[in-house]
Parts: structure tokens; C-alpha cells; sequence
């Protein structure tokens, strides 16, 4: 090769090195092309929270992470600003659904979700159960649970804020919280569970079906009991 060629691939390879620098730096601090906006946009992300562990979370139809086995988390990174579908499924569970909006430089979190079984399995007990007792307020105290019959509100004691939740057509009878994100409650014969977070609609699910349920949770064993007719039900294991 001769001194000019030399040359002439030197500096070559010192423009492709200079030309691509800066986009080395750009796409390492986050900045990505958004074709579709034809811009240069500055990435962000989705962090999640499920209990049980092992689940899988899908991005617009598309498996993207499963839940850490350790901390029941997982953060997905890089995304473009904008609405993303987001569907939660682990097997024999209720699957949790909400489009959520990542902004530039930013993450949107859902930090306490919780999956319900499909199938629960109750059983037939002669267990006490006159001295549970229903609570107004969440376990942290910072919320409680407002209902005409027909409609459920959240009251954000601290700062005073009435939240609308959702509304039935039939009656809505024995609410608790489940915990301090979910509440259980019977709408005519289902029992129900609702999340509180209310981006984007609720999580709704239908746990059981039971003629005239009378339902109580307890809170401390974790346990959930169902009078129908004569005879009482047990659920354990409903929370993880």
C-alpha cells in the first residue's frame, strides 16, 4: 500500500470515527430515533411489581420480560414516548391489562400488582366466624372506601381527595380491602375484586359466584370466608 492510500485511509477512518461518536454517545444516554414522529427522543421506561412471581409481562401483544424471581419486579428500558398495551399474565391467574403513557426521561411504574387465581378453591367450614371485623381504612390508614350501593369512591384521607372507582347495577354489599391497593366486595351474587388504580379504567375480575353471598376477609390470616344459605365457605391463599 503506498504512503498516499495510507493516507488517504487514515483519515477515513478518522471522519467514520468522528461521524459516529456522537451517536454512540446519544444512544448511550438514551436517545433513540422515532421514526414515525421523525425525531430524535430521549427514551424511558416501565417498571412493574407482581405478586406471585414469575410473571410475564407483554408489550403490545409481545412477551418482553418475566418478573424477577428474587424481588417480583422488572424494569423495561429504552422504550419511545408513547402508549404502550400492557398485559401481565402468569398461568392459572387472572391477567392484568392497562395501557399505560412512558414520557421522555421518565418511568411509569405499577408497583403493586396483584394476580387472582382463575379457579379458587373453597371449602366447606364450621369455623367461627363472628369476630372478624370489617375496617374502614386501609392497613397504612391513608385511605378509605366510600359506597352509595351502587358506586365505590376511594377517600385519600391525607389530603382529603374523593377518587371515583366504578359503578354497578347491582347492589354492592360487604366491601374490605384486600390489602391496601385491592378491595373485595359482592355485587347480587359475585364476589368481586377491584384494584384502585385507576389509570386507564380498573383491573375488575370476578373471583366466584355464590346465591346471596355474605363475604368477610380477614385481614390477618388471610383468609376469605363466604356465607351462602346454610353453609360457609373457605378460601385460602388467596393473596400470595
Amino acid at each position: 500500500m503506498t504512503k498516499r492510500s495510507r493516507t488517504i485511509l487514515f483519515i477515513i477512518s478518522v471522519l467514520l470515527f468522528l461521524s459516529a461518536t456522537p451517536s454512540v454517545i446519544f444512544y448511550s444516554q438514551g436517545y433513540r430515533v422515532d421514526f414515525e414522529t421523525k425525531k430524535i427522543v430521549k427514551t424511558g421506561g416501565l417498571s412493574f411489581r407482581v405478586l406471585p412471581g414469575k410473571a410475564q409481562v407483554y408489550l403490545n401483544g409481545q412477551l418482553e420480560k418475566s418478573t424477577s424471581m428474587l424481588t417480583n419486579s422488572v424494569f423495561i428500558e429504552n422504550l419511545l414516548p408513547k402508549t404502550y398495551e400492557i398485559e401481565i399474565k402468569k398461568e392459572g391467574y387472572h391477567p392484568w391489562k392497562k395501557n399505560l403513557e412512558v414520557k421522555e426521561a421518565m418511568v411509569a411504574e405499577a408497583e403493586n400488582i396483584t394476580l387472582f387465581p382463575q379457579n379458587p378453591q373453597f371449602v366447606a367450614t364450621n369455623q367461627n366466624i363472628s369476630k372478624i371485623k370489617a375496617s374502614a381504612t386501609s392497613t397504612d390508614k391513608k385511605k378509605a372506601i366510600e359506597s352509595d350501593g351502587y358506586e365505590l369512591w376511594v377517600i385519600f384521607l391525607e389530603g382529603e381527595e374523593r377518587v371515583f372507582l366504578t359503578r354497578f347495577s347491582e347492589k354492592i354489599e360487604n366491601i374490605f380491602w384486600l390489602n391496601d391497593y385491592y378491595l373485595i366486595f359482592n355485587a347480587g351474587d359475585k364476589i368481586k375484586i377491584a384494584e384502585i388504580d385507576d389509570r386507564d379504567g380498573l383491573n375488575i375480575i370476578d373471583l366466584a359466584e355464590f346465591k346471596s353471598p355474605e363475604i368477610f376477609w380477614d385481614k390477618d390470616a388471610k383468609k376469605l370466608y363466604v356465607v351462602s344459605g346454610k353453609k360457609t365457605y373457605l378460601l385460602e391463599h388467596l393473596l400470595p
